[in-house]
């Protein structure tokens, strides 16, 4: 792969492509993948069903489990919602857009951007409410609560719109660095809070309802000689708890900071490559080597640190009910106990890189999404 194809211009400014997990996937083919040791499993799981979305090679976009409902949208326009539990069909869309970012949810409607620079929302059925057009293509995907739907676009601008019919209600707006992780940041909204992780280090809180900024504070600082070095975003959508909110920033550390004013509670040095997971008191990560952390949520110490995944690229995790998921360049998913780390089960898919963050589904069932469209969700075996 040349290093063309990692970047792409828009309006003014050149912007990398450079989430870690789509330029593993792009050289899997190439990498030196470290084999699979022995396992002695201690749990079992099934694949309780599977489906393909989208062209061979258009990217499936992160998910969203929203009430009793899993949408799922690829980049080349199709938008469908299943059962999670079965799989079975409840509806199934060709929009002929050219869809962006990923399914964002809240206050019963889905909202999607496409590459032109619009703002799409539907009901929970599949139908078209309304479209806005912003400065420039989504960067992350929309999340909505108390009226309101968040969103921010690759050239900096942070809107508020009105759910019900796409009026603007407030916007911001925030310098770009020239190098950003692409699809690296996000949002959470909730408890009447819009929690933005932005590129260049920073993490922001609106009040959702009329755009004031509550606080503003840097993460992570800029390190190496390079602008690639330099890269240094925050990732995912905030973990937000009852008196924290919880980010990872791009190799250098994971912080948790008070939700009400934005004071940094704790900071541990580690080189993530892609947003936290969480669950009862501790939060999960992947670093540059392919090593699974598990911190102390109140105090940042390291809980555990699995070694075992180093060498096969690992996605970022997700915490089930027992273990730690995580897919990995081979479409192989782990699961990892909760408690020390150690494997306790593994499931082959069909061999394809699995490099987006899982998806809990309940029940102990996780979705995985590799890199040609193919959809599984793995539970608990019935034996």
């Amino acid at each position: 792969m040349n290093a063309a194809s990692r970047f792409r211009m828009t309006p003014g400014r050149l912007w990398a492509v450079l989430l870690f997990a789509a330029f593993l996937a792009s050289c899997s083919d190439t990498l030196p993948v470290t084999p699979l040791q022995p396992l002695k499993a201690t749990r079992f799981y099934d694949v309780r069903w599977h489906v393909s979305l989208g062209s061979k090679n258009a990217e499936v976009l992160f998910p969203a489990l929203y009430e009793d409902a899993l949408y799922l949208a690829s980049a080349d326009g199709e938008l469908m919602s299943l059962d999670p539990s079965t799989g079975k069909e409840n509806w199934h869309i060709k929009t002929h857009e050219a869809f962006s970012a990923g399914v964002g949810d809240g206050d019963d409607m889905l909202f999607m951007g496409n590459k032109q620079g619009d703002l799409l929302a539907y009901d929970t059925k599949g139908h078209l409410q309304w479209r806005v057009h912003l400065s420039s293509e989504l960067a992350t995907a929309p999340q909505a609560a108390d009226g309101i739907v968040v969103t921010r676009t690759v050239d900096g601008h942070i809107y508020g719109h009105d759910v019900s019919d796409g009026k603007q209600r407030w916007t911001e707006n925030r310098a770009m660095p020239t190098l950003t992780v692409r699809g690296g940041s996000g949002t959470t909204v909730d408890r009447g809070g819009a929690f933005l992780s932005l590129p260049g280090g920073k993490l922001i809180a609106f009040n959702v309802t009329d755009g004031h900024v509550g606080w503003e504070s840097t993460i992570s600082m800029p390190l190496g000689a390079t602008e690639l070095e330099r890269v240094n975003d925050v990732l995912g959508n905030p973990v937000l708890g009852y008196r924290d909110v919880c980010v990872a920033a791009y190799q250098s550390k994971v912080s948790c900071l008070e939700a009400q004013r934005g004071t940094v509670i704790w900071a541990h040095d580690i080189a993530a490559i892609g947003p936290l997971a969480h669950e009862e008191g501790k939060l999960y990560v992947t670093d540059e080597k392919g090593d699974v952390v598990a911190l102390n949520r109140i105090t940042g110490s390291v809980a555990w640190k699995s070694d075992v995944l180093e060498g096969r690229y690992p996605s970022s995790p997700v915490a089930l009910e027992d273990n730690v998921a995580v897919g990995d360049v081979e479409g192989v998913v782990h699961f990892l106990n909760r408690d020390d780390g150690s494997e306790t089960s593994r499931h082959e898919t069909d061999k394809v890189p699995i490099v987006m963050q899982p998806l809990a589904l309940g029940d102990g069932m996780v979705l995985v999404v590799n890199q040609q469209g193919g959809v599984y969700a793995l539970g608990p075996a019935k034996r």
